[in-house]
């Protein structure tokens, strides 16, 4: 599946200081005042190359935002990575890729006169229009050949949303703009997400021992008394919804949860809750903890959570109801987490890997610390023990999907994957050189993730 994506590209005659200033106002002519991350009602990405501001945001007010900035501007919209349409402010189009698949056969190639104003100091109309006719695999190829041509940054013009709000962390040049209604009109607009569910989540978690760290992306971590365990509860937005409700195009987040220890290769906490592999959705919890009572008719209703986006009671009661779930699948397992031993049992209970390597970014070396053979390898049996039945069960409860013989050929493949991954696990802990120069590097990621953690604003 290829990319989806829109952005809109701002012809930008000032400074960056200039521009910003003049965003403001508009926004301020909107109803809308600057603001910090937690009192946002909307929020705008921007990123600034030598002469375009590349614009795009959650909100579905950006053309509207664009038209009252009365400035010359076209979007970007790629579509599954096989056709880009590029729309001036002034409605003509230029269509960069093969869009017949979409029944476009005839694809607009866009007004010179309207275009070529709009290229970089030395290139041409026939340099775009030799882009533009190019038949590339993916047109992203085309558009990052056509962005130096137009003068905007080639990293910006194929990006989406999520891609830039990554740049934000490192790239000077992007950066994010938070709003809030003005007084009089604070009650007629919904808060963001980010901030209900800081609002939500932490009245409830916040009397349990939980605390928002410092990041840009919303976690709450509990620290477990003597500061090697910490349990993590997060919002991940970054899930799509087909939903729509009465011409409202409604949105969705699943709540992640996980367990980290201070000898995890590193717990990095400015990433996306969903880059983060460590966390689960709630779903996949409730899965793995119910290997053989799930009800599926539960099981699907928390799969992630939609709301409508332009009612704030909507998202409240929306985060109110992920937390009841949060509270009746997670929470249970994260307080029984209270030492190491308790975390690699609830490791294999999850399906985290658990191998003892230097290098993976997981908890495996912690098992070093914990075991000596003969107990490491009694874990692996008793982790892949549970896996074998956990799957004849899944093999069988699949009415008339497989025959006897086929289920039991599956199952003597999935026995030789075991055994073949346990004599791997248990040769890496018996490594000689591993088991010598594992309590160093356990130590020193103590070290390291603790002054980490402190960054984030968590007293250790």
């Amino acid at each position: 599946m290829g990319r989806f994506s829109k952005t809109t590209q701002i012809k930008n005659n000032t400074d960056r200081a200039g521009f910003i200033s003049a965003f403001n106002d508009v926004m301020a002519k909107r109803g809308f005042v600057p603001c910090s991350e937690d009192e946002a009602a909307k929020s705008y990405l921007l990123a600034f190359s030598d002469g375009w501001v590349t614009f795009t945001s959650e909100s579905e007010d950006v053309p509207q935002v664009v038209k009252d900035m009365n400035v010359t501007s076209f979007s970007v919209e790629v579509v599954d990575s096989d056709f880009a349409i590029l729309t001036l402010n002034n409605g003509d189009t230029v269509i960069f890729g093969d869009g017949s698949g979409y029944g476009i056969e005839d694809s607009p190639k866009g007004e010179r006169k309207f275009w070529e104003p709009l290229l970089a100091d030395g290139k041409t109309w026939e340099q775009f229009c030799k882009v533009r006719d190019k038949n590339e695999v993916f047109v992203e190829d085309a558009l990052c050949e056509a962005a130096p041509i137009l003068g905007i940054d080639t990293k910006y013009i194929i990006a989406d949303y999520n891609e830039l709000l990554d740049m934000a962390e490192d790239d000077r040049n992007v950066g994010m703009l938070y709003f809030k209604e003005k007084a009089a009109d604070k009650k007629s607009k919904p808060m963001t997400l980010n901030a209900a569910f800081v609002k939500v989540f932490g009245e409830a978690l916040e009397p349990l021992g939980f605390k928002k760290i410092k990041s840009r992306y919303p976690y709450f971590v509990r620290v477990v008394p003597g500061g090697e365990i910490f349990h993590i509860i997060a919002l991940d937005s970054d899930v799509k919804c087909c939903l729509m409700y009465d011409g409202i195009k409604y949105r969705a987040y699943n709540i992640k949860c996980g367990i980290a220890t201070i000898y995890r290769n590193k717990i990095d906490l400015s990433q996306k809750p969903n880059d983060f592999t460590l966390l689960k959705s709630l779903f996949d919890i409730y899965t793995e903890i119910h290997p053989f009572d799930l009800d599926l008719k539960y099981r699907s209703s928390i799969m992630e959570f939609d709301y409508n986006p332009t009612k704030q009671s909507a998202i409240i009661d929306s985060l109110k109801k992920s937390f009841e779930v949060t509270q009746s699948v997670a929470l249970p397992i994260l307080d029984e987490v209270t030492s190491l031993e308790h975390c690699v049992d609830c490791f294999a209970e999850l399906k985290y890997p658990c191998f003892p390597n230097v290098t993976m970014s997981n908890e495996g070396l912690l098992c070093t610390k914990l075991f000596n053979s003969d107990e490491y390898r009694k874990f692996i049996k008793r982790f892949h023990e549970s896996a074998a039945k956990a799957f004849e069960y899944e093999l069988r409860n699949d009415i008339g999907r497989f025959t006897e013989e086929e289920i039991v050929k599956k199952l003597m493949v999935f026995e030789e994957r075991n055994a073949e991954w346990e004599r791997t696990c248990c040769g890496q802990f018996d490594d000689s050189k591993l088991q010598a120069n594992a309590p160093a590097e356990l130590e020193h990621r103590k070290e390291a993730n603790r002054d980490r953690l402190r960054e984030y604003g968590l007293d250790l």
